[in-house]
């Protein structure tokens, strides 16, 4: 009797566990906001990431036909 209550037991606490993990969201698997600084295009003001950006002559250009 008391092995079967604590398989029992432990089979739903599996169980338990396992729905909770399926109904979270997954923080890991959704894209993450970029941590660099977004810069505006100086010709059209789209915004980017300053890590994509091409700089020139002090200005921030977000693509090769902005500059």
């Amino acid at each position: 009797m008391g092995i079967r209550f604590i398989a029992i037991a432990l089979l739903v606490f599996v169980g338990f566990y396992l729905f909770k993990k399926m109904r979270s969201p997954r923080s890991t698997t959704e894209k993450q906001p970029s941590k660099d600084k977004m810069v505006a295009c100086s010709v059209c003001k789209v915004h980017i990431p300053e890590n994509e950006a091409i700089m020139q002559n002090g200005k921030i250009y977000c693509s090769k036909e902005c500059v």
